[in-house]
């Protein structure tokens, strides 16, 4: 069924007018190329057709004609790019050691570097890695995973054997926790890329496919398909299609769709029609801020009555995107590259004004550096979620991985009310060289009887073509490193000398391997290279978008008035708005309830929630 839908997630029905764009080169079709397409039978895989550009509309669902010398960059299927070109050894296949032998078993450096158990960062919740969760989502799709998980199974069997698309991993007789299970294999397939799509030629260099928008536009709420979005309008008052169970407010749902493939009926039937439905983290997000575009029309439309249904509507998704980023930079980012990096890296204003970065050459596009790098925050996630009541008592502790694809879980039984109640008062995972035990081997709950996300994300880096951690460092630092003594800065002597028990030279250390042991960056707390790869592609993101919040010459850009009102808006203020039940909630909703920062009534000035009177527009 998935494959069947990627058919159609380029397409759309345009004007006579319209014109046909290449997604991987973002040029005009030519009839040449439209033969070849038209042979392979993906002209719909392959290309993007697009109607032409106003350069005073509104941001487009679809991401086309954010750059208007080049229309189709921003779109789905916009070809990431490198921050460093990709290695192969031959056959694009995952590059050697320096000695010529092949590197180390994923499985086993996983559990040679990492330790395994369940430690708790007494600063900060669990809401912080959920909302980390829903914002990667909106740029990066989860293609891969459900390939894995649906379309090819059988890796570890026989028949897998024969399948070049299988690279499972594999599991060592002596492994600290299979050794007795009888499991000697996990089930992992290669990233889909152009190639698997018939895009470009086999033989040509590996280009990872992406089938979100890759700018920070709430793809996955407001969907990025041609055509879809109009599925979810109501077209009356700027309001999107809602549905309600048990006095609970949900998206639309498919009952007969097959991606909520953990949901347990009868009980549990409700699954996203149109948006994702993956991790909890973003999934429970993804509900929250479907149900604040309605709560922002409503009000707009109280506040305007004669706006029709199009203002409405389109007024109210910038309002609800531009909040999503704020939240992010200004209020989460902070926390973990530092607040004072960030405004010296032009990451964030200094003040509260306009900022205008933007630059038409550059193309709005994601590395493949940062979608690799962000999987490190798998490091943080704490997979036991304590649930609590609407007034804070203890009910139970669940397991995170067996709510994976299961929509259905959130409207039964209170869930979505305990699972927002416990995201701000439970305690998240610490940022350390520990893995819990569920992200090493129960990642996919029921789904399967074991999965490694560590050791998945160490493998797939070989099969992007990651290169060496070391020419990365040099990237961010502009020296060399060629020596293990030349990296004792960035590494505990402890974490230095596993690294040299696992790897014979520093060129052979593999870029995940090193983020899991490398030391913060000054002022931060994430790992002083995977500070410098997210920066990187942050400047990008806000450079390269035309319709980035805070420029004061965007189409249909706020007023001085209105983006204060924006930056008001704090992660406890949308809690107390969208959240199930919440009166009550700490300020500061990223950090733990404490003496400096305890509960507070919603209605408190002290809760920063947002004010759209700003958008009254006087008679």
């Amino acid at each position: 069924m998935f494959k069947i839908l990627l058919l159609f997630t380029c397409m759309c029905v345009g004007t006579s007018d319209a014109v046909l764009y290449d997604c991987f080169t973002g040029e005009p079709v030519n009839r040449t190329l439209l033969r070849i397409y038209e042979q392979r039978n993906v002209v719909a895989n392959c290309t993007v057709e697009i109607d032409p550009c106003d350069p005073t509309e509104w941001r487009r669902v679809d991401g086309s004609c954010n750059n208007l010398k080049h229309p189709s960059r921003g779109t789905q299927r916009t070809p990431s790019f490198r921050v460093l070109s990709p290695v192969f050894s031959h056959d694009y296949e995952p590059r050697k050691a320096v000695s010529g032998a092949s590197l180390p078993l994923p499985r086993r450096l996983r559990t040679d570097l990492l330790l395994m158990g369940s430690t708790t960062d007494m600063k900060l919740t669990q809401l912080f890695s959920y909302y980390v969760l829903f914002m990667i989502s909106d740029v990066l799709s989860s293609h891969d995973i459900i390939n894995y998980l649906q379309n090819i199974t059988t890796c570890c069997t026989p028949e897998g054997q024969n399948n070049y698309n299988c690279i499972p991993i594999r599991v060592p007789v002596d492994d600290p926790v299979h050794r007795y299970s009888g499991v000697h294999c996990l089930n992992l397939t290669r990233p889909q890329t152009f190639q698997t799509y018939k895009c470009l030629d086999n033989g040509t260099t590996f280009a990872r496919i992406v089938f979100q928008t890759p700018v920070f536009d709430l793809s996955h709420i407001y969907e990025y398909r041609p055509g879809f979005i109009n599925r979810l309008r109501t077209f009356e008052n700027g309001m999107m299609k809602i549905e309600e169970e048990d006095g609970e407010l949900f998206p639309p749902s498919d009952p007969n769709s097959t991606y909520c493939f953990q949901n347990q009926p009868p009980k549990e039937t409700r699954c996203h029609m149109y948006q994702v439905n993956n991790v909890l983290g973003s999934n429970i997000w993804i509900i929250l801020m479907y149900r604040h575009h309605n709560q922002i029309a409503r009000e707009l439309h109280r506040l305007n009555p004669c706006w029709d249904d199009e203002r409405l509507f389109y007024t109210a998704r910038d309002i609800n995107m531009a909040i999503s980023v704020q939240i992010y930079f200004y209020e989460l980012l902070p926390i973990i590259f530092g607040k004072k990096n960030m405004i010296r890296t032009g990451l964030i204003g200094r003040g509260g004004g306009f900022r205008d970065l933007y630059d038409e050459n550059i193309e709005p596009r994601m590395s493949d550096e940062y979608f690799y790098g962000m999987r490190w925050f798998h490091m943080l996630q704490k997979t036991s979620m304590k649930l609590y009541d609407k007034d804070g008592y203890y009910i139970k502790t669940y397991p995170m991985v067996n709510v994976t694809a299961r929509t259905g879980f959130f409207a039964v039984d209170n869930n979505m009310q305990h699972i927002i109640q416990g995201s701000f008062r439970q305690l998240g995972g610490s940022i350390d060289w520990t893995i819990d035990y569920d992200m090493a081997d129960r990642l996919l709950g029921a789904i399967l009887f074991s999965s490694d996300a560590t050791t998945s994300d160490l493998k797939k880096g070989r099969y992007f073509g990651m290169q060496p951690y070391v020419n990365y460092k040099e990237f961010c630092t502009n020296r060399k490193y060629n020596t293990f003594d030349d990296l004792k800065d960035s590494f505990s002597q402890e974490r230095l000398h596993r690294l040299m028990k696992v790897y014979k030279d520093p060129k052979d250390i593999e870029l995940m391997a090193a983020l899991w042991l490398e030391k913060p960056v000054k002022g931060g707390r994430i790992p002083e290279t995977l500070y410098c790869l997210l920066t990187e592609q942050y400047r990008r993101s806000i450079k390269s978008d035309r319709h980035w919040y805070e420029r004061p010459n965007r189409p249909h850009a706020f007023t001085e008035e209105q983006l204060r009102a924006i930056r008001k808006v704090t992660i406890a203020g949308m809690l107390c708005s969208i959240g199930d039940f919440v009166t009550e909630i700490q300020p500061h909703a990223f950090f733990a309830i404490s003496r400096s920062n305890p509960l507070t009534k919603c209605s408190s000035s002290r809760i920063g929630k947002l004010d759209l009177t700003p958008w009254k527009v006087s008679d």
